[in-house]
C-alpha cells in the first residue's frame, strides 16, 4: 500500500514495485504529493506501464548485457542479432541512457538513413533495435522510439518495395528442368539436376533440402523433420524453420529420381546441435556440404543468369560452352565479355585451353589438348603427352577449332529461394486448396479456418496427378529444343519422348 514517511524537512514516497520490493523517491514538500506519487506507482504496475526509478540512467549497452543473453532463439537469428548490434547499433547509441533514447525517434530514423549498408541491412538494423527496445517495456521504457509508425515514410517508396516483391524471380516448370540442366553441366555431376528439380517440384527450403536423409524418403512421401543451417563455417541440425515439420507428397517421377542418389557420410564431427557427422542425400564429391552462398556463385547464378558474377578484382563473365554436341553445350573456361566498338581477340595464356585459332605460331593437340608451338609447314612440334611418354599428336595438324556459344540468361536474379516461389505458382494454377498448400510449403493456415481445416485424400490425389503432367510437359519441351542432353540422368529420361 502507498504511503508517505518524514524526511528531514522532505516527504518520502514508498510502494511496493513489481517484485515485491520497498520502493520509494524522496524530495516531496507536501506529504500528499508523496502518497499521489507513490499510487500513480501502484496504478503503473496495474497498469503494466511501470518503470523502474532506480534504472532511469541504465544505457542501451548495460541493457543489451542483461537482454542478449535471455534470447532462446536459432543460432542463426542469434548470429543476426549479435552483427546489428555490434556492427551498427552500438557503435552509435551504445552510451545512450534509455530514457534518452526514448524521446529520440528522429534520431533512429536519421540513424538509419546513414547506415553505409544496403536499404535491406540498415531495415533488418533497426528491426534488430526495435526487438531489443521492446522488451524494456514497461520496466525501462514507455514506448519504443525505433517502432516504424504507421502510415509514415514515402508512399513511393513503399509501394516500389511491394512492387519488387511481386516481382521476385521464380522458376516456372520448364524454366526449372532447364536450370537444374545447366547446374549439373557446371558441376560435372547428376546430383546437382536432381537437387535442382526436388527444390522446384517440393518447395522444400535450402536448409531443408541439405538436411534430407535417406531415412526420410520413403514411396510416395518425404519427412521434413530437420534443417541443416551453415554459421560460421559449421552447419548445425534444428526444426524446420517456426517449427513447420510435416510430410511431402513425392510424385512417381521424382521418387525415381531421389532413388538415384547414392547416399554419403558428412565428415563433420560436431556435438551437440553441430552436425555430427551422418547420412545425407545432397553432399558435394569430398562428403561436404553444399554451402548456399557458394553455391548460388558456382552454380546457380551462372546457370540462371549465363554469367558468372564478378569479383573484387575480376568484372563478371558470360558462361562459354562448347556446343559441339548440341543444346545447351557444355560449359569451357570462360573468356572476358566483348566491348562495344573493340575488336575481340580471344584470350591466350599459359594453361589457358586454346578453342579458337589465333595466329601467333601455336595450336592445340587433339589428343593431350595442351597448346604447343607449331612447326613450319604447321604440324605440332614435339611435345609430351599426360603419361610422360612422347604425345601421339607430335606432327599432326592442330585440333579444329571448338564451336562455342555464350548461355542466354535463363531467370536473371533467380536464387535457389526463388524455386521454392516457383512451387506456389504451380500449385495456385492446378487449382490445389490452399490448406494443403500451406502444409507443403510449411505455412500456419491462420484464424478458425486453420483449426478446422485439413487436407484430404482428394486434394492429394489432385496434387500427385498435377506434378507428373507438368513435368511431362517440360521434358516434351525440352527435346523438342533438343533430342539430346549432355546430362545423363536427363539424357535417360528424354529417351521415351525421342522415340516418340
Amino acid at each position: 500500500m502507498a504511503y508517505a514517511e518524514k524526511r528531514g524537512k522532505f516527504w518520502r514516497a514508498r510502494w511496493h514495485g513489481p517484485d515485491g520490493r520497498l520502493e520509494s523517491r524522496s524530495g516531496f514538500e507536501r506529504k500528499s504529493a508523496a502518497v499521489e506519487y507513490a499510487q500513480d506507482q501502484e496504478a503503473a504496475i496495474r497498469n503494466n506501464t511501470y518503470r523502474d526509478p532506480r534504472e532511469a540512467s541504465m544505457t542501451l549497452t548495460e541493457w543489451v548485457n542483461v537482454w542478449f543473453p535471455s534470447l532462446d532463439l536459432e543460432l542463426s537469428t542469434l548470429d543476426s542479432y549479435r552483427y546489428h548490434i555490434e556492427m551498427h547499433i552500438l557503435p552509435t547509441f551504445g552510451d545512450w541512457d534509455l530514457r534518452a533514447l526514448e524521446h529520440a525517434p528522429e534520431e533512429i530514423a536519421k540513424w538509419e538513413r546513414g547506415l553505409p549498408v544496403s536499404r535491406r541491412t540498415a531495415q533488418e538494423a533497426r528491426s534488430t533495435l526495435t526487438n531489443l527496445l521492446n522488451d524494456a517495456i514497461p520496466r525501462y521504457l514507455s514506448t519504443n522510439p525505433a517502432a516504424r509508425k504507421r502510415g509514415k515514410g514515402k508512399k513511393g517508396q513503399r509501394r516500389i518495395a511491394e512492387a519488387e516483391q511481386r516481382e521476385r524471380a521464380w522458376a516456372a516448370p520448364t524454366q526449372a528442368l532447364l536450370l537444374a540442366e545447366r547446374c549439373a553441366l557446371l558441376s560435372g555431376d547428376d546430383l546437382d539436376f536432381i537437387l535442382v528439380v526436388t527444390a522446384a517440384y517440393t518447395g522444400m527450403r535450402w536448409s531443408e533440402l541439405m538436411a534430407l536423409a535417406p531415412s526420410a524418403l520413403s514411396p510416395g512421401k518425404i519427412e521434413v523433420n530437420w534443417k541443416l543451417y551453415e554459421l560460421d563455417g559449421q552447419f548445425y541440425l534444428g526444426r524446420p524453420k517456426d517449427g513447420s515439420m510435416r510430410t511431402i507428397d513425392s510424385p512417381p517421377f521424382l521418387d525415381d529420381l531421389l532413388g538415384r542418389v547414392k547416399p554419403q557420410r558428412c565428415d563433420c564431427a560436431g556435438t551437440g546441435e553441430w552436425c555430427p557427422g551422418a547420412e545425407y542425400l545432397f553432399l558435394s564429391s569430398d562428403r561436404a556440404h553444399f554451402r548456399r552462398s557458394n553455391y548460388a556463385t558456382r552454380r546457380f547464378r551462372p546457370a540462371a543468369n549465363g554469367w558468372y558474377p564478378g569479383r573484387t578484382k575480376r568484372p563478371a563473365r558470360p558462361v562459354l560452352a562448347d556446343v559441339s554436341e548440341g543444346f545447351p553445350g557444355r560449359p569451357v573456361q570462360p573468356w572476358p565479355a566483348a566491348e562495344p566498338d573493340k575488336p575481340f581477340i580471344p584470350p591466350v595464356g599459359r594453361g589457358r585451353p586454346r578453342l579458337v585459332h589465333v595466329d601467333d605460331g601455336r595450336g592445340r593437340c587433339a589428343s593431350c589438348e595442351k597448346t604447343q608451338l607449331l612447326r613450319l609447314d604447321g604440324t605440332l612440334i614435339a611435345h609430351d603427352g599426360p603419361d610422360g611418354a612422347e604425345c601421339t599428336g607430335t606432327g599432326a595438324r592442330p585440333a579444329a577449332d571448338v564451336p562455342v556459344a555464350s548461355w542466354v540468361p535463363l531467370i536473371p536474379g533467380l536464387t535457389p529461394h526463388g524455386l521454392r516461389h516457383g512451387h506456389q505458382p504451380m500449385m495456385d494454377n492446378a487449382g490445389v486448396h490452399y490448406v494443403l498448400q500451406s502444409e507443403r510449403m510449411g505455412h500456419e493456415v491462420p484464424g478458425m479456418r486453420g483449426t478446422y481445416a485439413h487436407p484430404t485424400p482428394e486434394m492429394r490425389a489432385q496434387l500427385m496427378a498435377v506434378l507428373p503432367q507438368l513435368w511431362d510437359e517440360a521434358l516434351k519441351t525440352r527435346v523438342r529444343l533438343s533430342s539430346q542432353s549432355p546430362v545423363p540422368v536427363l539424357d535417360e529420361l528424354l529417351t521415351p519422348y525421342r522415340e516418340a
